[in-house]
């Protein structure tokens, strides 16, 4: 059964909570046999979740870390929509996966992006992770990328909200 689950867009009080995932993370990967990356000290945390650059969504249920999400804004310095993103990564535990957490990550994300007016969402895509990014209307551009555009939204929030 799957629990209650809150999906929250880090900030930098959430710096802790970034370190513990660090301290995991091989247990979001496919293979989750690797050694966990290791947690970045807590002024390398603050430091990366202040980034305005940087957006990292974490879901939740009982205290306890069932996915992330990574994304970077991309500016853009053509004419048309300010920004674009590029989802950098994310995992969902592996006691959790196909329970609809992943697909909820990408509409937060989504969510997100339609308050801001960012249309597009680009992903370098690996052979584990294509077949979800597709079954969530992600579609194959440039070889190895996925991209998903959401069409054109009007900006209702500031970038950092």
């Amino acid at each position: 059964m799957t629990p209650d689950i809150r999906i929250r867009l880090l900030t930098p009080a959430d710096a802790g909570a970034l370190i513990r995932l660090g301290e995991v993370d091989n247990l979001f990967d496919e293979d989750t046999s690797v050694e966990p990356s290791g947690p970045l000290t807590y002024d390398a945390a603050t430091s990366f979740l202040g980034d305005p650059s940087v957006l990292f969504w974490l879901a939740e249920a009982s205290g306890e870390t069932l996915g992330f999400l990574h994304c970077c804004i991309q500016r853009r310095r053509n004419a048309g929509p300010w920004a674009e993103l590029l989802l950098m990564e994310m995992g969902t535990h592996a006691q959790w996966r196909r329970q609809g957490i992943g697909r909820s990550m990408i509409s937060a994300m989504e969510d997100w992006m339609r308050h801001r007016g960012i249309e597009e969402v680009w992903v370098p895509a690996n052979l584990y992770a294509t077949g979800f990014y597709e079954k969530c209307g992600f579609a194959k551009d440039e070889g190895e990328i996925l991209v998903k555009a959401l069409g054109r939204v009007a900006p209702r929030e500031s970038m950092n909200a």
